[in-house]
Parts: C-alpha cells; structure tokens; sequence
C-alpha cells in the first residue's frame, strides 16, 4: 500500500513553493529512508528555485532542501551532500529516500533543529577561519554580516581560537546577539562608513560575504599584509578595488566555496563542529524554527533579509 507525505514543492522556476501530498519515498539501490525532523533553509535553496545551475527547471515539480537533520533507524543523523538540493530532489519534505553516502550520525542528545541549521553555516564559518584565513590567537579579526548564518558561527569560532573579534552590521537591533557571540566590539555601519569605524581597529583579517562597496572599505581599514577571506557576493557580486591600495599592503585576497569541497573533509570539520555545540561552546542563533507548511514564507524572509539568523523548518508541523 503506498502512502503519502508533505513536501514543499516548485511548480515554476521563479514561482512560490506550495505543500504537496506526495508518494512515501522508495529507496533504491544503495538508498536508506530518513524521517526528517528538521530542513535547513539556505540561500542556495532560494537561488536553485530561481533558475541558478542545477536540475531544478528540468524536474519540476521541484523539492528544495540541501541538508537536514532526522531519524534513521531510531538513530539521530544529518543528511546532506550527494546532490540532494542541486542535482537530486531535495529535504524540504516529511521522509526523503538519500544515499547512504549523505547520512552522518549526530552525537546523542544534540538538538535537531540546531544540528540542522550547522552543517553549511559552519563549514563555511571553520574553513573561512582556519582554511583559508589560518587565524591564530594574535590576529584581529573583522566579521562583516555578523548577525548573518555564516558571520554568528564566524565571531563564535573566531573567539574561541583566541583572536579578537569585531562584527560589523547595519542594524542597531543585531549590536545585542553580535556580542553575545564573542564580538568585543560591533560596528553598525554600511559600507560607506566601514574604513572610518574600522581604521582604528586594523584588522588583520576581514570575512566578507557581502561584496559590493565592503571589500574595498575593508582594504583600506586593514593592516599591512592582512588576509580578506571572501565567501559570498549577497550584496553585490560587481566589486570594484583600488588596486594600489591593494598591492601597496601585501593583502591576500582568499575566496572559499563550498561547490568544491570533498565528503571526507566535510565530516571532519562536522565532527568538530558538533563536538564544540555539545560542550555547549557554540550554537546556531536560530531566528525562527518555521512548520513545513511555511517554507514560502521562510524563502521571502531570506529575501528581504528579515531572518536576523538561521532558518530551520520543522517538518513535522
């Protein structure tokens, strides 16, 4: 007897996600079953529904949803990779059937919902750090889009290497959450104001996800030799940089993306990552655990950046 399920489904690249009854998944070949308790909702979930690469305009209609967290056999596991999201119908749904490739256990009694909004926030935050930017107890490390995903886990992990953080934001009402995570100080400033509330400070290292205006303001508020670790382009992916200025202070501009990063690695870094949330010294700043039924809703906050934090559905609800 097939039974059905939920899922959040696209029925048009560009349009809005409507809650579809849909058949209980059947596992193929190197497939196990997962129940989902909670879908991480991700910027590059939005992007797929609004035609950016991937598979989405070829199989509509089309189930969003890169990384979650659930139950498999009575056990608590993360799901995420294999494609699931980009190249494969994704998470966004009550029972998904992945590869067993994607399943990855969570330590008992990790919070789910926090376990689901980790995984690319974190990965992100840890290989921007210690990848790239290889931060150490004596840099000063300048955070932009602090109160972001990516920028909470960033002042957290940079505090507890030992540097000193600083987050940058351009609302007052995050300056409260931004320290609360580490920060020793925040700036709330656009990109306009950043070089004048940044000089001081000298930072020897900037996370930038933003682009646009912030990564030049940026150079001309670090020190010599500084290293600009760029992640992202949510403001505007057409920079320009005085190039001079640029040269004339060593500055290494490094970029990290995830499309490129392997399975093995990853789950290295998850491992730490939710080693540290069990110790109790790091969390997800949650800005709202939203039932399935809301998944649209969830995409326009992303949108016009009322989330202030991550988003997680609970697909239970």
């Amino acid at each position: 007897m097939v039974t059905a399920m939920r899922a959040a489904r696209l029925h048009e690249i560009g349009g809005t996600l409507q809650i579809d009854e849909i058949d209980d998944p059947v596992p193929a070949d190197g497939e196990v079953v997962v129940d989902i308790a909670y879908a991480s909702v991700n910027p590059l979930d939005i992007w797929i529904t609004r035609g950016a690469p991937g598979v989405a305009a070829t199989n509509l209609p089309w189930n969003p949803g890169t990384e979650a967290s659930g139950h498999l056999d009575g056990r608590a596991v993360l799901v995420r990779g294999a494609g699931l999201g980009v190249m494969r119908h994704g998470l966004y749904r009550e029972r998904a059937a992945v590869p067993q490739a994607a399943v990855h256990e969570l330590p008992e009694g990790l919070d789910l919902a926090q376990a689901a909004g980790l995984p690319v926030v974190g990965v992100t935050a840890w290989h921007a750090l210690h990848t790239c930017a290889q931060v150490t107890p004596d840099d000063r490390v300048l955070v932009i889009g602090a109160s972001g995903g990516v920028g909470s886990i960033a002042v957290q992990l940079a505090a507890a290497a030992g540097a000193t953080v600083w987050g940058q934001t351009g609302n007052a009402a995050n300056v409260a959450a931004i320290a609360e995570d580490g920060a020793a100080e925040v700036l709330v400033t656009d990109a306009d104001g950043l070089t004048d509330a940044a000089s001081a400070y000298a930072p020897t290292v900037v996370l930038d996800p933003l682009g646009g205006d912030f990564p030049d303001q940026a150079i001309a508020a670090m020190a010599d030799r500084g290293r600009l670790v760029v992640y992202g382009a949510s403001a505007d992916p057409s920079v320009t940089i005085n190039w001079r200025q640029m040269y004339r202070k060593a500055i290494n501009i490094l970029g990290y993306s995830g499309l490129i990063g392997t399975p093995e690695g990853e789950a290295q870094v998850f491992d730490e990552l939710f080693a540290a949330m069990q110790a109790g010294k790091l969390r997800v700043r949650l800005a709202g655990v939203l039932p399935l039924s809301q998944a649209a809703e969830a995409h326009a906050m992303i949108l016009e950046r009322r989330a202030g934090g991550k988003l997680v559905l609970d697909c239970s609800a």
